[in-house]
């Protein structure tokens, strides 16, 4: 058993060459143009078969777009070469307290194996004096896949959650990306 989880590892070393995750606040990104299909939910536009769940925040809209700024195709099949921003909007606010909220966030990346490639548990742990009420209304959390050149056509799922620490509101996900 030992072997075979050892050889699922290098595996995933010889497919993906390198893997990082990053977060922001507030709307430094302009806003791609709505393109593709958006399933509604509880009022939220949400694209990319993105998969939700939320409690005590309103979702407006949730999609993917590529570091170039264009929106990640419906199908979610992409050059694994680059960064990939989730863009989570919100319709109402988190918990405030003198002007700042005091947001978590995590992201894993598992790959199709069902390795777990990539895991951060609080990407804002960077913000311990918390972010202004007019930038958390928009998240972005970004994964980095770079696949090696040679590499086979594989896929991975990410799995995101992004909490307010001062109350029991959060959003969390996943969505899958295929490589081309």
């Amino acid at each position: 058993m030992k072997l075979s989880s050892l050889l699922v590892a290098v595996c995933i070393l010889f497919t993906l060459q390198s893997c990082e995750f990053s977060c922001s606040v507030g709307d430094k990104e302009e806003e791609t143009k709505d393109k593709g299909t958006a399933v509604v939910k509880d009022g939220a536009r949400i694209y990319n078969n993105i998969q939700l769940k939320t409690s005590g925040i309103k979702l407006e809209k949730a999609y993917l777009y590529l570091e170039s700024g264009e929106r990640v195709p419906d199908d979610n099949f992409v050059d694994f070469n680059g960064k990939i921003k989730l863009r989570l909007q919100f319709a109402s606010d988190w918990k405030e307290e003198n002007g700042k909220v005091l947001l978590g966030a995590s992201e894993k990346i598992v790959a199709e194996s069902g390795e777990v490639i990539l895991e951060e548990n609080d990407l804002f742990e960077k913000y311990p004096e918390g972010v202004s009420v007019e930038d958390s209304k928009i998240v972005f959390l970004s994964a980095i896949l770079k696949l090696k050149p040679s590499a086979q056509p594989t896929s991975c799922t990410v799995f995101f959650r992004v909490w307010d620490k001062r109350s029991d509101a959060f959003v969390e996900g996943s969505y899958q990306l295929f490589s081309k």
